[in-house]
């Protein structure tokens, strides 16, 4: 089930395209997303094709339209992520050599590592694992 959501944040903050191909996500589930954020990816977003960021990158040309609870989410992803970076930076750099802005290949490797990262970023990595769920 978390993985799930972390599709949604996934589609939501990277792009579905790029989401999909990582969490093997069905073809049909790239153009779902829901959450605070739904309306403004439906509204101004629609047309957008998903993957590399594009969708990202549309809502942040329309942060101007976003609720405050889309807003809020995305903030609240991001500093989790941020915090996770932090605190997992070692086992990033070692266990989890790619790209670090590619936060689903991360999250995924951390996992696939999990007995090996030290108990803080296991720590983060529950926690955010925990919310998605």
């Amino acid at each position: 089930m978390w993985r799930q959501r972390l599709y949604r944040i996934g589609c939501c903050l990277f792009g579905a395209a790029a989401v999909s191909g990582f969490l093997g996500a069905p073809a049909a589930a790239q153009a779902r997303f829901s959450g605070p954020c739904a309306e403004t990816v439906q509204k101004y977003c629609g047309d957008v094709v998903p993957g590399q960021g594009r969708v990202m990158k549309c809502l942040n040309e329309h942060r101007d339209d976003q609720s405050i609870a889309c807003k809020d989410w995305i903030a609240e992803q991001q500093k989790s992520f941020k915090e996770l970076q932090l605190a997992c930076y070692e086992e990033i750099s070692k266990l989890c050599p790619m790209d670090p802005s590619d936060w689903i290949r991360v999250l995924q490797c951390l996992d696939y590592n999990y007995v090996s990262l030290k108990l803080d970023c296991r720590d983060k990595l529950r926690g955010i694992k925990n919310r998605l769920q």
